[in-house]
């Protein structure tokens, strides 16, 4: 037939095409709950009986840019330090301390420790 070997097979797909439902199954559960991270949409997927693999929903979660950052913990301002101000007369201030210690036979004992700065 004078044919080439490649014009037997059928083309692949592009990945795009491949994807466009896994594309639209994430986009509904992200409108649905924006702060869902990749587990907990997966896991909503599966659920509803999609038997896509971890691995390919993975794939198009992150090229969508829906992979969201790691909460960060809230940073306390930093304040001016200001020194200590020592105490002029005495009884103006005082200091509590509460102490655990074991005496040499196993037996605790505790102590309330008052002093005066």
């Amino acid at each position: 037939m004078g044919l080439a070997r490649s014009s037997y097979y059928e083309r692949p797909r592009s990945k795009a095409q491949a994807d466009e439902p896994v594309i639209e199954v994430l986009n509904q559960v992200v409108a649905k709950n924006g702060r869902w991270g990749f587990r907990l949409c997966f896991d909503w997927m599966r659920n509803q009986g999609y038997e896509w693999n971890h691995k390919r929903v993975w794939r198009v979660y992150k090229e969508m840019g829906l992979n969201l950052p790691r909460r960060t913990k809230k940073r306390i301002p930093k304040m001016p330090r200001v020194p200590l101000v020592a105490p002029t007369e005495a009884n103006s201030m005082w200091a509590l301390d509460f102490m655990y210690d074991t005496l040499h036979y196993g037996r605790p004992f505790r102590t309330l420790n008052v002093i005066d700065e």
